[in-house]
């Protein structure tokens, strides 16, 4: 896959795979995970960066909600890897995230973005070769695919747990999709690990086979292709 001609569905399907997932987001004040990602996917979208103003205005999150706010910012620039890295550094350490949760966010965005090209386990080989010299052997650890018996539990706030769980359930179901990665994943997919494999799935495959309202899709499709298109990637 040299080229991302499809890059536009991806980003779509990853914002409205994760926007499914996340059935029962509560209102008012509390922090949503998938309206910080649609927040940094618009703001790429409107000037092709995020800068910290965009920041700012994202709510208060830590840990492994921090995971899905990268996620548009691998797809953005999926083939410049050292902007993709600058950036989601940049975004994780403005949140106030250690340096251990700043290197998975890292590793997120890398992820999102190897997954436009190759399956879930050249994805793991890749990051990981990636981040060899940068972050620790705990990290290192994670950017390896379960085995399939494995029981997967929601990460407790591990952030690179979570991110294990959400590839490794990519490469169980061979990128079929959003739905059959939380069939996949049953319980241990309640919360931020189901709506990371969600998103990770749309952006794997290009589409998203769960239902979102109208007015989710279209936002996602216009974010989706002003990304692209500052890309360079439509078709």
């Amino acid at each position: 896959m040299g080229e991302l001609c499809d890059l536009q569905q991806r980003i779509a399907a990853a914002l409205c795979g994760a926007a499914g997932a996340r059935s029962a987001t509560e209102p008012g004040g509390a922090p949503d995970p998938v309206g910080d990602m649609f927040a940094v996917a618009e703001a790429i979208a409107a000037r092709g960066v995020l800068d910290l103003d965009d920041l700012r205005h994202l709510s208060d999150a830590a840990g492994t909600a921090l995971l899905l706010r990268v996620v548009p910012i691998g797809l953005a620039t999926p083939l410049d890897r050292p902007r993709l890295r600058r950036a989601a550094y940049r975004c994780a350490s403005a949140a106030g995230a250690d340096e251990g949760t700043t290197l998975v966010c890292v590793a997120t965005a890398l992820v999102a973005a190897d997954l436009c090209r190759f399956d879930p386990s050249t994805t793991a080989i890749r990051v990981r070769q990636s981040l060899l010299e940068d972050a620790p052997m705990a990290l290192l650890n994670r950017l390896t695919i379960l085995e399939p018996q494995t029981d997967v539990e929601a990460g407790a706030g591990d952030p690179g747990a979570m991110l294990q769980a959400a590839l490794s359930v990519l490469d169980w179901t061979a990128s079929a999709g959003v739905s059959s990665a939380l069939a996949r994943l049953g319980e241990a997919g309640r919360g931020d690990t189901g709506t990371l494999a969600a998103a990770l799935a749309g952006a794997a495959c290009g589409v998203c086979d769960v239902p979102v309202d109208a007015a989710t899709a279209e936002r996602a499709g216009r974010a989706a292709a002003a990304i692209a298109d500052a890309a360079g990637a439509v078709a």
